[in-house]
């Protein structure tokens, strides 16, 4: 990257000189052309007059030669050309003098040099004029040519404007050097970084840039480091999420194995107690297995949905009532309520069901004395809210409680705690019935998690 950027910087610089070198050049030699054709055009003019008070008839020669010197030095020219015009086309010209190689004599039989018109123009860098010496009279026409070098316009200041090209061009290396290592070391840094965080090293960071910088380096140091804090937090979910899982898995097999053991050596004295937990247990087993499984196909987007419109109040308070044995066991007191009306919503009443129990199992784990189970319709459709007392959800944990893997900072230490599964699989049966969940907490005012559906009327006016 950083030879790219040498190489696209010089190569710029180069470009934008040459392109200027190109442009002062042509419009200098346009500038030159026109004048030296206006000051050739205004000498040849003063040539002819010169020539028309020296000589008052167009046969005169003596002493043209030392005149005719004397007019070139004093106006600064070169050769002098003196032609005789005669009036028959078809005549030739007479070359009094040596003409300018550079000036076509078929200019001279242009009627607007007899009508008193100098003629001039700029051909292979020499500028030439033609003036008639008796303009308006009786031909032949006495006519003189002068022509010289159109000098260049730039002058000693060609090697001026060499050198400052040559300096502009190593001015542009240093800053090109200087400006590639800037641009590319933060890259070069986020390439390493990645390398590093790609073997494995989630405490890899850049140096995070400051809260006013908003350029591209800045935010890409800022996405990596955004990216490993997922990464490692997402390490360190799926680390809660196997310590919790295994710690589940364990608790029950351990219950089950023992009691099994005492009732294989006959030292159990009432096996139908020991049958009682076993079976309670392995409903533990099955009921984590069957979390994992739905969560797996949850993920895969590989399950049904039987929508149809449903009481789902009717439903909601048998599933609540269901939990009642658990929360006398857990010292909570258990209510609902649902309106006096119907509360229809199109639903798969399964898996409004699950949603439901998840709900309330959640909710028992950290209430203290109280879990209220609350559903309300609304203007858009129906609304459930579970309440509990309990310590209520941190600032830190209220964004990630649907997350999977995710276990809450305040879990329980005491009573049967979950894997972090049963909050994910409701946001996913909720969203997938076209409704959404979210969870409110207050510090020391316990929880609540909120589920809203869109009713029939809702739903079908959204088709």
């Amino acid at each position: 990257m950083r030879r790219r950027l040498l190489i696209a910087f010089i190569g710029l610089v180069i470009c934008s000189l040459a392109i200027t070198w190109t442009g002062i050049r042509l419009m200098s030699g346009i500038q030159a052309d026109d004048l030296a054709r206006r000051q050739i055009a205004g000498q040849a003019t003063a040539v002819a007059a010169a020539f028309n008070e020296s000589f008052s008839a167009v046969g005169q020669q003596s002493d043209r030669p030392g005149r005719l010197d004397r007019i070139r030095r004093s106006l600064g020219l070169g050769r002098i050309g003196i032609v005789l015009v005669p009036a028959d086309n078809a005549s030739p010209v007479r070359i009094l003098t040596p003409v300018p190689s550079t000036i076509d004599l078929n200019a001279l039989r242009s009627p607007a040099l007899a009508s008193g018109t100098t003629l001039s123009g700029v051909d292979d860098g020499s500028a030439w004029a033609i003036a008639a010496v008796n303009p308006g009279r009786d031909a032949p026409l006495l006519v003189v040519l002068v022509s010289r070098q159109v000098t260049d316009p730039l002058g000693p200041a060609v090697n001026w404007l060499l050198a400052a090209g040559l300096a502009a061009i190593a001015v542009a290396v240093l800053a090109a050097l200087r400006l590639s290592t800037v641009l590319s070391s933060p890259v070069v840094e986020a390439t390493d970084a990645a390398l590093r965080i790609a073997g494995g090293d989630l405490d890899t960071r850049l140096p995070d840039p400051p809260a006013t910088s908003t350029d591209e380096t800045a935010d890409l140091a800022r996405a990596l480091n955004s990216m490993v804090e997922g990464l490692d937090r997402s390490r360190g979910l799926e680390r809660q999420f196997l310590l919790s899982v295994s710690h589940d898995l364990r608790t029950p097999l351990t219950s089950i194995r023992g009691y099994a053991e005492a009732m294989a050596d006959g030292a159990m004295e009432d096996p139908r107690r020991a049958g009682a937990i076993i079976l309670s247990e392995s409903k533990r087993l099955d009921r984590l297995v069957s979390d994992l499984l739905n969560l797996a196909h949850l993920d895969a987007r590989r399950f049904t949905l039987d929508l149809a419109p449903s009481d789902i109040g009717v439903l909601t308070t048998d599933v609540v009532d269901g939990f009642t044995p658990a929360a006398r066991e857990s010292g909570v007191s258990l209510g609902s309520s649902t309106p006096e009306l119907q509360v229809t919503a199109t639903v798969d009443v399964d898996r409004w069901a699950q949603v439901v129990a998840n709900l309330v199992e959640n909710g028992l784990r950290y209430a203290n004395s109280r879990l209220d189970v609350d559903l309300t319709g609304t203007a858009t459709g129906i609304e459930l809210r579970v309440h509990d007392d309990g310590p209520g959800i941190s600032a830190d944990d209220l964004p990630h409680v649907f997350e999977r893997l995710y276990v809450s900072k305040r879990r329980p230490d005491v009573r049967e705690s979950g894997s972090g599964l049963g909050l994910a699989i409701v946001r996913e049966l909720v969203q997938a019935m076209g409704g959404s969940v979210w969870a409110e907490s207050q510090p020391g005012g316990g929880a609540s998690i909120v589920v809203e559906l869109p009713g029939v009327e809702a739903s079908g006016a959204e088709e």
